[in-house]
């Protein structure tokens, strides 16, 4: 997709690779960016970035809001789900926030969405390298990423009379918020950019990092290893 004059929608704009992301799209002449946010105070940032951009509310957890706040978009030509959570959370703990953003809350994006981007538009859906083979020490977050990884193959088909692209970045750790353990995390530039780049040459998955790039082949070469090794996470 050529992303010059066309009209995007990104959740979780306020975060590290969200605001990166931003950054990405205007540097490519985009014609406007709502960005979508959890708590309307938290845009002020991104609002001095451009004239561009338009803040809008967007808590993944309030299907109420997400229908108030975006029946008045009549058409997008992009639409980026970035926002997610990682609860920390083991399969055994009593925890729904994982399920309730990764999944349903970004499914109800794109049940919403969907019906407004234009023809030749594109989807792009950040799950996560996890949704290939679960970290058990992050198992529930692993676990909401795999159920999203497969939302997004089911929708590649759905839209595919319409000509949408349905990108899946499935990135390793980055350097954000979300992950602030001491292991080596790529920046949220270089993924930003791996994900323009995939937008523009219209490709369906991107592994955007090293280390989504190791997971990957590890699977396919020997998944049983790399699914030995996360398990011992957890030992």
């Amino acid at each position: 997709m050529n992303l010059e004059n066309k009209i995007a929608l990104i959740t979780g704009a306020n975060g590290g690779l969200g605001e990166a992301i931003v950054k990405r799209l205007l540097e490519k002449n985009i014609k406007k960016i709502y960005c979508g946010v959890r708590l309307e105070n938290s845009g002020k940032t991104l609002e001095t970035l451009s004239d561009k951009i338009s803040i809008i509310q967007l808590d993944l957890t309030n299907t109420k809001m997400l229908e108030e706040n975006l029946a008045n978009i009549e058409n997008i030509d992009l639409l980026i789900n970035n926002a997610g959570i990682n609860s920390g959370k083991r399969v055994l703990d009593n925890e729904n926030i994982d399920f309730n953003i990764n999944l349903h809350g970004t499914l109800k994006m794109i049940q919403i969405l969907t019906p407004k981007i234009n023809t030749g538009g594109s989807i792009v859906n950040v799950t996560s390298v996890l949704a290939l083979c679960n970290l058990p020490i992050l198992g529930l977050y692993s676990a909401s990423k795999s159920a999203l990884h497969s939302v997004t193959q089911a929708l590649r088909a759905e839209v595919s009379s319409k000509e949408i692209q349905v990108l899946e970045v499935l990135p390793g750790p980055i350097d954000t918020k979300m992950n602030l353990d001491d292991a080596p995390k790529a920046s949220t530039k270089d993924v930003s950019s791996e994900i323009i780049k995939a937008i523009q040459t219209k490709e369906d998955e991107v592994y955007p990092d090293d280390f989504s790039k190791y997971v990957k082949e590890a699977l396919k070469n020997k998944p049983k290893d790399i699914e030995k090794q996360f398990a011992q996470s957890v030992s």
